[in-house]
């Protein structure tokens, strides 16, 4: 039996085996995201015939994360399949993908779902993942009865004990490294100069490591591997191209080792088909595109360390009440951080650079036009405005972040998500492991399961009629 991969970008996919046609975690539209002032642009980029898109039997979406849960692409799209979503979903993503009027079907972990010829179902990632990816699952599509012979799509989560079993002809694995040139901070980056995951420095033999090793040694017998994810630049941008992100340019390298299968590196509207005449193609319903002004190819040798005292403008516009809503939304989350991984491991924190610390623990630095910062009291669980700016804030506060005031206001009324801000103009500093720092809190606290309300808002528009 053969399969056919056909990469739409980011982390989108069609595939056609065992007689069935089904998209993957559709983005059909040039970019992504929730306001006009800040869009995430597929790159490599293309264009998507919405009228040639072959036959669909169904429309998968692994996980609520705005670049899989893509609710423009599903309107477009219109109720041409049903679409598939994890049981484990938040309610008010559900409500939203069925308000624009798509039939939508539940489906448990490890629950198989007839399609075509063969099972489609869910595979929950390793138990040890962090909060916002908990919810997150890898696809399978296969012949019906069988554990081998399919297709098996690695979502934003780490493969886990329920794929061991599975015998992929191709394994999509997830590169989400998403690594900034050097010079700049990514979402997980730390203001401290502490190591926390990857950086600038880190080599293509690490990310080929996470990537293949990591992956491979859950599932065995895999013939073919493709890449997906990270696959897309800022507007207005914060900086060039991830580093690492020419997916062909890693399966030469990746061919080069002694690994179990053969790497493919595809770009947008390229496909693979696996079994006895296995090669690449192309899809005649995407088209690259040509950017008048192109996005820079980082410098993978360049040693720049980050500018803390860069001043990086906002994305929205101050308005009257901006403090207030602020200041309504830290005193409900006080307790939360407090009992928090991150509030667990901030009481435990003693000294900080050399000096006692005090009852502050974790700083909010408010970029405006009035300079604020904002600390948690870890004695009285409640915020309190201090003395001091973003300096006095990093040598005497062992965690916190900093933000233009605006901008999270942006987030904390369902403008945009709070991904959207920690990627592109919020920064933090902490002690310890990126999953219990600041921007793995603010993740957790502000998901679409905690924070339907925000969801609400977020979908409105895209939702509305």
């Amino acid at each position: 039996m053969s399969s056919t991969l056909t990469f739409i970008g980011q982390q989108s996919w069609l595939l056609q085996s065992a007689g069935a046609t089904v998209l993957v975690d559709p983005v059909l539209t040039d970019s992504f995201g929730n306001s006009e002032r800040l869009r995430f642009e597929i790159y490599p980029p293309r264009s998507v015939d919405l009228a040639r898109i072959p036959r669909l039997d169904a429309v998968v979406v692994t996980n609520e994360h705005l670049d899989h849960l893509h609710l423009p692409s599903l309107r477009l799209l219109g109720n041409r399949a049903p679409v598939i979503l994890p049981a484990s979903t938040p309610t008010v993503c559900v409500d939203a993908v069925e308000a624009i009027g798509t039939d939508v079907v539940l489906l448990k972990p490890n629950e198989n779902y007839a399609i075509g010829e063969g099972h489609l179902r869910f595979l929950a990632g390793a138990g040890t993942v962090p909060v916002w990816e908990s919810r997150v699952h890898s696809v399978w599509l296969g012949p019906a009865g069988l554990d081998r012979d399919g297709v098996l799509i690695q979502s934003d989560t780490e493969l886990g004990d329920a794929v061991a079993h599975l015998r992929p002809d191709a394994l999509v694995v997830t590169h989400n490294a998403q690594i900034p040139p050097a010079g700049h901070l990514g979402a997980f980056d730390n203001l401290l100069p502490i190591p926390s995951g990857y950086g600038h420095r880190t080599t293509g033999l690490e990310i080929l490591r996470q990537l293949l090793a990591d992956s491979t040694s859950r599932v065995s017998g895999t013939r073919y591997i493709l890449f997906s994810g990270g696959g897309y630049t800022q507007n207005p941008p914060k900086h060039g191209r991830f580093l690492w992100d020419d997916y062909k340019e890693l399966a030469d390298a990746a061919n080069t080792l002694s690994i179990e299968g053969t790497v493919i590196g595809l770009r947008p509207g390229e496909s693979f088909t696996t079994g006895p005449q296995s090669g690449c193609g192309t899809a005649d319903w995407i088209t690259a595109r040509t950017l008048a002004a192109p996005p820079t190819a980082s410098d993978k040798d360049d040693t720049a360390e980050p500018d803390l005292a860069e001043d990086f403008s906002p994305l929205f516009a101050p308005e009257e009440g901006d403090s207030e809503l602020i200041d309504r939304e830290l005193h409900q989350a006080a307790p939360h951080l407090m009992l928090s991984a991150l509030g667990r491991g901030l009481i435990e924190v003693s000294e900080y650079l050399g000096n006692p610390t005090g009852a502050h623990r974790f700083a909010i630095h408010l970029r405006g036009d009035t300079e604020r910062l904002v600390a948690l009291n870890f004695n009285t669980a409640r915020f309190e405005d201090i003395e001091g700016g973003l300096r006095d804030a990093l040598f005497a506060i062992p965690s916190g972040i900093d933000v233009w005031a605006c901008d999270l206001a942006a987030v904390l009324c369902g403008k945009i998500h709070i991904w959207e801000l920690a990627v592109s103009r919020m920064r933090q500093w902490y002690v310890g492991d990126a999953t219990a720092s600041p921007v793995a809190f603010l993740y957790g606290y502000l998901s679409e399961q905690l924070r339907p309300d925000l969801a609400r808002q977020l979908y409105r528009e895209d939702t509305a009629g």
